[in-house]
């Protein structure tokens, strides 16, 4: 069984006016504090959906630039599975060696020696399963790294859903055009089951969650008390 899972429903009007209008679903899990920057899951919603996935991660590194936009390409990576707290490496040669003593607590670091280029872009990828459909491989997240920089990514139980056109799976999305309802995972949560609310643009709970508005375009749903 996953270790998380999100459901997401929609009506029969909501459908026909998003295929309509080629709008999609986007799922995506924050880098750092901020907000995320890669669409990590984007689907053609169905009237119930299904998005499921386990809390580990792989590493890559890739030659795509962070701008709007742009799919992540991996030139090098490290399998789902990879060791936090440890120390890996972006070897001249391309390729990623590791894990080694000197990395962060909570964190996958990655040191960048590859010379080709006077940066590169690294970051963490996460496997899940769409509807039924395994997807592997999609970035969650990107950040430039200058060479001999290292880049400390910490991972989050937080996800955030929206809908948006012209945004692709796997690719920088720094231009959001709708409402972000963001989920809280953790402390005892694993699944969270939410539908879309058409009037207000955002996605509301439909289990045993209450919702408090913290910025006027992102909804946070919490764990009810």
């Amino acid at each position: 069984m996953a270790d998380y899972s999100l459901n997401v429903g929609f009506t029969n009007d909501q459908l026909q006016v998003l295929y309509a209008t080629g709008t999609n679903v986007v799922v995506a899990k924050p880098s750092g504090s901020g907000n995320p920057n890669v669409a990590w899951q984007v689907f053609k919603p169905l009237m119930a959906n299904q998005l499921s996935w386990d809390e580990q991660y792989g590493l890559y590194a890739s030659t795509s630039s962070v701008t709007n936009g742009a799919t992540l390409s991996q030139m090098s990576n490290v399998p789902v599975g990879a060791a936090m707290n440890k120390l890996y490496t972006l070897q001249d040669s391309g390729v990623i060696s590791g894990p080694a003593s000197g990395g962060q607590p909570n964190a996958f670091s990655l040191l960048n020696t590859y010379s080709s280029k006077d940066y590169m872009t690294v970051g963490l990828y996460q496997n899940a399963n769409v509807n039924g459909v395994d997807i592997l491989g999609n970035a969650i997240s990107a950040v430039p790294v200058l060479k001999m920089s290292t880049a400390v990514m910490t991972p989050y139980t937080t996800v955030y859903i929206w809908l948006q056109s012209q945004v692709k799976s796997n690719s920088v999305v720094t231009t959001v055009t709708s409402p972000m309802t963001q989920l809280n995972y953790g402390g005892g949560i694993n699944s969270i089951s939410v539908a879309y609310d058409s009037d207000s643009g955002k996605f509301l709970p439909t289990g045993n969650f209450s919702m408090s508005a913290q910025r006027p375009d992102i909804a946070y749903i919490e764990a009810a008390l």
